[in-house]
Parts: structure tokens; C-alpha cells; sequence
């Protein structure tokens, strides 16, 4: 039975932080337009409203769960900034053991 093994390629470990960080800028800048949108739609809307009010709940849910999102990429960035170094060090000392 052969043995499993796994492949890593760092260069493609790193165009996944790059796109991974390039997502998370993404779904900032477009969430904050779209809000900044609706704000420059709405310019008369009374504050005390129940209407108003129920946006800037549903807005403040939709920047906690953003926030969160851009956490996790994050998390799964630096997450694949240690394997990216892991595999280089492993590549290094393998290339030590063969020389």
C-alpha cells in the first residue's frame, strides 16, 4: 500500500492570502458604500422613527456579521501563513538532509 502524502506549493499558499486579504478589503469598501448608499438615499428620514430606527439595528447586525466574516478570513489567512512557512522550513531541511 502506498504511503499518502500532501503537496504544498508556497506560491500558491501565498496567491490565497493575497486573494483571501483582496476578499476581505472587498466586502468592506463594498458594504460601506452601499450603506453610505442608502444614507444619500434617505437624507429626511426622522431619526425617531420606528422605521429609522429598525435601519440602524438591521445596519449594525449587518456590520457585526461583516466584521465577523473578515475575522474568519483573517483567521484562515494567518492559519495559511504558518502552513506556507512550515512547508518552506520542511522544504529547507529536507533539502538539507539531501545534500
Amino acid at each position: 500500500m502506498s504511503e499518502r502524502g500532501l503537496v504544498v506549493h508556497q506560491g500558491s499558499l501565498s496567491a490565497i492570502e493575497s486573494a483571501l486579504a483582496d476578499a476581505t478589503s472587498a466586502l468592506r469598501t463594498q458594504v460601506d458604500d452601499l450603506l453610505e448608499q442608502v444614507e444619500q438615499l434617505t437624507p429626511g428620514w426622522d431619526e425617531t422613527s420606528e422605521s429609522h430606527l429598525a435601519h440602524v439595528e438591521h445596519q449594525q447586525k449587518l456590520r457585526d456579521g461583516v466584521e465577523k466574516l473578515t475575522e474568519a478570513l483573517d483567521q484562515v489567512k494567518a492559519r495559511l501563513a504558518t502552513y506556507r512557512e512550515d512547508a518552506r522550513e520542511i522544504e529547507v531541511e529536507n533539502v538539507a538532509i539531501v545534500n
